[in-house]
């Protein structure tokens, strides 16, 4: 077999990673072997001479944990019991390269050196590390000694409880921001979405933290999405609807051009006309309908605006419709971005309210959930 089509055998790609000479980062599809990379990772760095209780396996689960350890201690008392003929295939196959005499010794201890070792295998959750440190060093990590731990379930209820509490003591700054969020989803949905925040609560109080506040933040979305400060949907409709903003005589001209066409031309023209014909303040509010003579039910212009003949006929007509229909186009886009920073804002009004009151209750009874845990173990980590 070529070295190139070695290199796409599964097995040699998971070689490479578990290689404890290397640094390695992988990422793969359940089920396709990472357990088993991991795993063979720790193998090899025992066969290489490190000490067991040197080594630190993190993982997510407690069932990825077990099942680790399993498959740890299953491979080296096969390792312990095996002829030489046997462990040297299984070394072989492990490593890449047949093993000496030494190395075929050194596997046949290691069962042994892992049961002495001083406080067993560490191969621990994420959270089970975390918590660890942080009773180590409460102080440090600026927390009191005798926290306790939130389990799923009381970290649920306990949030559960925060949101009732800012449903209920909603002020004038959080109730129009609740009034936009109960109009855009379901009770299910917005439970969900609640839950959602709090569990990227880390994140957003880093970006309350960067901007200088809630306020900011907001101020930045809005910009990052193109609207100036109190540039709403109304305020961009009332500015699209005003003389100046658009030329006025030649969409006059365009839409009587219309009325001499096809049905088709006729029934444009006449939405033209009629909304041309109305008060600033009332094609504002038909803006919507007015859209539809030159975008489709897709949000894109149609492709066709007045009909050939009719186009020929009345000479600048059918330009004059395409610089409308950009024009309306821009002003429709521009009304969804001003959708979405209304909801965004709302949202994350609502969500630093809740949040805010889940970390009150927590602090005043001294627990931690298991997000935390991770936060603030990374920020105890990063101080000199």
């Amino acid at each position: 077999m070529s070295g190139s089509a070695q290199q796409l055998r599964p097995e040699f790609a998971q070689r490479r990673a578990s290689d404890p000479a290397v640094s390695a980062w992988v990422a793969a599809s359940a089920g396709t072997g990472k357990t088993k990379v991991l795993t063979d990772r720790v193998l090899r760095l025992m066969l290489a001479g490190t000490e067991p209780e040197k080594i630190l396996c993190i993982t997510f689960t407690k069932a990825a944990a077990a099942e680790m350890a399993i498959r740890i201690n299953e491979t080296l008392g096969r390792w312990a019991t095996l002829d030489d003929g046997d462990l040297s295939l299984d070394l072989d196959k492990l490593t890449g390269e047949p093993p000496d005499r030494e190395t075929q010794d050194r596997a046949r201890r290691l069962f042994a050196q892992v049961l002495d070792a001083p406080g067993g295998m560490k191969i621990q959750t994420i959270h089970a590390l975390c918590q660890s440190l942080l009773r180590r060093f409460p102080l440090e990590a600026e927390l009191p000694p005798h926290f306790d731990l939130l389990d799923e379930r009381s970290a649920a209820e306990l949030l559960a409880e925060a949101r009732g509490r800012v449903l209920q003591d909603a002020d004038l700054f959080i109730g129009p921001a609740l009034a936009v969020v109960a109009g855009l989803v379901n009770a299910e949905a917005f439970g969900e979405l609640m839950a959602n925040l709090s569990r990227e609560r880390g994140q957003l109080s880093r970006l309350r933290a960067r901007h200088g506040g809630l306020e900011a933040l907001l101020a930045s979305m809005r910009g990052h999405l193109g609207l100036s400060p109190g540039e709403d949907r109304n305020a961009i409709l009332t500015a699209a609807s005003d003389d100046a903003a658009f030329d006025r005589p030649a969409l006059t001209g365009a839409a009587e051009a219309l009325l001499d066409g096809s049905k088709s031309d006729i029934e444009r023209g006449r939405k033209i006309a009629d909304w041309l014909a109305a008060a600033p303040d009332a094609r504002a509010a038909d803006f919507e309908s007015y859209a539809t003579a030159f975008l489709t039910a897709d949000g894109t212009i149609r492709k066709t605006l007045v009909t050939k003949t009719l186009a020929g006929t009345y000479p600048g007509t059918a330009e004059t419709l395409a610089d409308e229909a950009e024009r309306v186009l821009a002003v429709t886009e521009r009304c969804k971005a001003a959708a979405v920073a209304e909801a965004t804002a709302a949202l994350l009004t609502v969500g630093t309210a809740l949040i805010d009151a889940y970390e009150t209750e927590k602090s005043r009874r001294v627990v931690l959930d298991y997000d935390d845990l991770i936060l603030r173990t990374a920020a105890l980590l990063k101080k000199p």
